[in-house]
């Protein structure tokens, strides 16, 4: 698995959030762990300058870093309770990290109404009820990262096969299913 590198940076216009991922010969070969916040905003201005169209970049007070994959295998503790990126990460490249957050928080706020007479019940049916559909969006979000991860190799696909290997990268697409639409 080849190690990513991120940055996440705000675009005035519009204030838009790019992120910028690098495998791990150009995160050395650049010398991005010895930037400064400042030098890697000013390295992403002067690299991404013709598709910024003279928009500026304003630094989010990020760090160039791996995505963390985090899965705990206990999400409750007494009548503590894990949700959101505390509990597992979701890699931004599905988009799902926010939501998958709010749906467990939503799913904790009703397991006591199915359980109204002890919560040492009412947690336990939550993780029930939520552990399968994280488990989906985070494999869904692996695959996903993996596809970045190896996005190199899949820059040397011919210009047909690329956007196929985007695509494919669920396992919920394929040729037949795309012809098929």
């Amino acid at each position: 698995m080849r190690a990513i590198s991120t940055r996440s940076i705000i675009l005035t216009t519009g204030m838009s959030t790019v992120v910028v991922e690098v495998d791990q010969d150009t995160f050395s070969a650049v010398g991005m762990a010895e930037m400064s916040e400042a030098e890697s905003r000013e390295f992403c201005q002067k690299t991404f300058s013709e598709d910024l169209d003279g928009c500026l970049i304003i630094a989010n007070k990020s760090v160039w870093r791996q995505f963390p994959r985090t899965w705990n295998n206990r999400w409750l503790a007494g009548n503590c309770v894990l949700i959101g990126d505390a509990l597992p990460t979701a890699h931004f490249s599905i988009g799902s990290g926010t939501r998958m957050a709010l749906k467990s928080a939503i799913a904790l706020d009703r397991a006591p109404a199915r359980h109204p007479t002890t919560i040492s019940a009412a947690l336990p049916d939550y993780e029930t009820f939520r552990r399968p559909i994280v488990g989906r969006l985070v494999a869904a979000a692996n695959r996903s990262a993996a596809w970045y991860e190896n996005f190199a190799h899949h820059m040397s696909l011919d210009p047909m096969d690329f956007p196929m290997s985007y695509l494919a990268w669920s396992g919920r697409m394929d040729r037949e299913k795309l012809y098929a639409m």
